[in-house]
């Protein structure tokens, strides 16, 4: 898609040719294009919130898409660590076996983490929001090196969950966190609040 104004997010570290990809090199063409549509601020280039909401969108590209550590660029891979909701932490080791699904929902009653591997916790979800289930960064409450921001995700509801038809309803949740950062900008750890349950219980049929 292009990007004249600046407007797409800048995912970076995608061009090595040695990347191992965990499905080949992820094409971002259809999240984009929900993202530009449906977002609700718009950062300017080379504002902070900009710079914070481009590194986010990277290490959520990494995170779902390299297998090995040293392919890791958005983190310090030797410190990382990231939790939900102040339940256990994960490594960046953890994280990659485990899924982001499965690290950060943990003990919720809507969804049984330990049930799920990677592979089956992303295609729960990838089903349900075949149009993609973008991110965005809503507003930047301190600077490095410890980053709090809000954010919200969102989907239209478009393909099956769990056996149950989709409704092409719009599914949103909003939450809060803090992203400690090195010098160079590489995040050292992350830690998130929200309530999943926001797009749970519309999936699960609950209101």
């Amino acid at each position: 898609m292009a990007d004249s104004k600046g407007m797409c997010p800048h995912r970076q570290h995608m061009d090595d040719p040695n990347i191992v990809w965990r499905e080949g090199k992820p094409d971002f063409t259809q999240v984009n294009k929900a993202y530009l549509e449906g977002r609700t601020r718009v950062h300017k280039e080379g504002s902070l919130e900009k710079i914070v909401e481009d590194l986010v969108k990277t290490w959520e590209m990494e995170a779902s898409h390299k297998t090995r550590i040293e392919d890791w660029q958005s983190v310090d891979t030797e410190v990382f660590t990231i939790r939900a909701n102040n339940q256990r932490s994960f490594t960046l080791k953890e994280m990659i076996e485990e899924g982001n699904y499965n690290a950060l929902m943990q003990q919720q009653p809507l969804y049984n983490s330990e049930a799920h591997t990677f592979e089956s916790s992303h295609e729960l979800f990838r089903s349900a929001f075949s149009k993609g289930f973008p991110w965005e960064l809503i507003e930047v409450f301190s600077g490095p090196p410890r980053v709090a921001f809000s954010w919200r995700h969102w989907a239209h509801w478009t393909g099956p969950y769990k056996g149950k038809d989709p409704t092409g309803e719009l599914l949103e949740m909003f939450g809060m966190a803090v992203a400690e950062v090195d010098e160079n900008l590489k995040i050292k750890s992350i830690d998130v609040h929200y309530d999943p349950n926001q797009i749970l219980m519309k999936l699960e049929g609950q209101k």
